[in-house]
């Protein structure tokens, strides 16, 4: 059969029960019975969620996103088309850029970097649209706020192009601004996400109540020496693990349960498969506040103490081509660094039939910067609760606003093919080879 359907069938078959408990509840947990009584605890129930709705037409809500299309040339270069879109009622603004470039960085790095601008360009199409004049309370952006401030600015390796990221922090820190000086609440929202912030969070309890109970059979400097382990593990995880495996050997079973919980932890289980497998009814976890992983602090550290000194070891080039002019500009925008707020992050689950939405929001309270291992906060999420509520639609549409933008936003390929093509060989006289190997629409 040209399906190669009895192939499927039986390769199927031979594995039914694996697959499905693979497919339905993710890979087993041997800390599952100690991740629902702390689970549990940190669960907060929505039982009248219908208070929390109103009406679509209560919330004027500014909906943004995007859209890509990649294309290798013959000529080696990369050809795109970022599209970027705002939607609040009946107004939208939109942005878009094509261009081509060249660079000796690898397949995924040059993915890295197309990413990086498709974010750039939805936070300034929402910046376009409140400075035309858009009027809202709340802006939704597709992805997490969180994860686009985890990293600290480098040169990239495309040529033309080397300053992105610095101009990006440049325009991340407008829309904060904007947003916090016109009080509109900013939230990144986002569905199926990898993220493991709440998994760690929850299983660092479980190593410290595990720590306690080995306090009498374990040597106090040995017990020292555990109690940064966890997160020695997420910094430096062949470094810390082989500095466990020493313990190990030393006590054998006493130091079973710390194995099992470096292992989880170590493990490729992203916080909604928790949520999936133990959440009883709709609610939300318990709102933390995140801060830098221990990586990116210390890039941040160095790169605040000294800006100049940062900028003339990680901008290498444009450094040798523009001199001291240009590391007093992107000094400054380094130093703006200091002042991003910490991101309050949490699970929303509307149905337990679904999986749940991750929602991220810019606390002023907190400098990203400044704030550690993620903690409980407390946090006034009512607002936020009434805007995912009322868009929600159920298993096939998490958000209606979201679900809007992204269908007229979308770059399908047949208008890559039948018009923008088309359009960019009339106007240039010549036929345009493309490699048909880097033929994709992406969308974020």
């Amino acid at each position: 059969m040209p399906d190669f359907l009895e192939e499927f069938a039986s390769s199927i078959s031979g594995k039914k029960d694996v697959l499905k408990e693979k497919i339905f509840k993710g890979k087993s947990n041997p800390l599952d019975n100690r991740f629902r009584n702390v689970f549990n605890y940190h669960w907060i129930p929505l039982v009248e969620i219908s208070r929390y709705s109103a009406g679509t037409g209560y919330f004027s809500v500014m909906a943004v996103d995007s859209s890509v299309y990649t294309n290798l040339l013959s000529t080696g270069g990369i050809f795109y088309v970022i599209r970027s879109l705002a939607v609040c009622r009946d107004q939208e603004k939109k942005l878009l850029e094509t261009d081509a470039f060249f660079t000796k960085a690898s397949f995924l790095e040059s993915q890295l970097f197309v990413g990086r601008k498709m974010e750039m360009f939805e936070f300034l199409v929402a910046i376009d649209a409140l400075k035309s004049g858009f009027k809202c309370c709340g802006i939704l952006i597709d992805g997490s706020l969180y994860g686009r401030v985890s990293h600290v600015p480098i040169e990239t390796k495309v040529e033309d192009q080397r300053l992105v990221l610095l101009h990006y922090f440049q325009v991340y820190r407008e829309l904060l601004d904007l947003c916090k000086s016109e009080k509109i609440l900013l939230m990144g929202v986002s569905k199926e996400s990898r993220s493991t912030f709440y998994r760690d969070y929850l299983l660092k309890l479980i190593f410290e109540e595990t720590l306690k109970s080995l306090d009498s059979s374990i040597d106090a400097a040995d017990l020292h020496r555990l109690k940064p382990i966890f997160a020695e593990t997420l910094d430096d995880e062949k470094s810390a693990l082989r500095k466990f495996a020493k313990l190990h050997n030393k006590y054998g079973k006493k130091l079973d349960s710390i194995a099992l919980i470096l292992e989880e932890l170590i493990s490729s289980r992203p916080d909604y498969q928790l949520i999936m497998n133990y959440a009883q009814t709709p609610g939300y976890t318990q709102p933390l506040l995140l801060g830098p992983s221990a990586r990116t602090a210390r890039r941040l550290e160095a790169c605040l103490k000294d800006p100049a000194r940062y900028v003339r070891a990680h901008f290498p080039v444009t450094v040798r081509e523009k001199g001291k002019d240009f590391v007093d500009w992107a000094s400054n925008i380094l130093l703006n660094l200091a002042g991003f707020p910490g991101i309050v992050s949490f699970y929303l689950l509307l149905d337990v039939r679904d999986s749940p939405i991750r929602i991220d929001i810019p606390c002023w309270d907190h400098t990203f910067a400044r704030t550690g291992w993620p903690k409980p906060i407390d946090f006034n999420v009512d607002e936020v609760l009434k805007v995912m509520v009322t868009g929600y639609c159920g298993l096939d549409c998490y958000n209606l606003w979201l679900k809007n933008v992204d269908e007229r936003v979308r770059l399908k390929k047949r208008v890559v093919d039948n018009l923008y093509f088309p359009f960019m060989e009339r106007l240039f006289g010549e036929k345009i080879i493309r490699g048909r190997g880097y033929r994709r629409v992406k969308y974020p």
